[in-house]
């Protein structure tokens, strides 16, 4: 398969304060286990206890602290359900919907050329 490279005709940082908004989109991901945690979401709403199973080799306190970054930074909605068992539910947002969709197309360009 012949690959063409786009053109370089836009810059990869803001003119005005030389930030890298691809950077910055990076590290929204947070440490490694943010894509997963995201692919996790994509299938719908999730508790913390689901999360936690479905998330091998991650304790609870990084999982807590990922969860709360990604609410900070609009990725993530936490609703707190009116149940005897005073659950939490985690879900995407539709920023985090579409973060999840551009880290699927980075897995499926990992699995044709890595």
């Amino acid at each position: 398969m012949q690959h063409v490279r786009p053109p370089q005709n836009r810059p990869w940082t803001v003119p005005e304060t030389g930030a890298c908004p691809v950077g910055q989109t990076l590290r929204l991901l947070g440490g490694k286990h943010g894509p997963s945690v995201l692919h996790c979401l994509l299938g719908g709403e999730m508790h913390f206890l689901e999360l936690t199973r479905a998330l091998d080799g991650i304790s609870r306190k990084v999982l807590k602290a990922q969860l709360r970054e990604f609410e900070d930074n609009g990725l993530v909605l936490r609703v707190a359900k009116q149940d005897a068992r005073r659950r939490v539910g985690y879900s995407l947002t539709d920023k985090g919907r579409a973060l999840g969709e551009i880290v699927g197309q980075l897995y499926d360009w990992s699995q044709e050329w890595a």
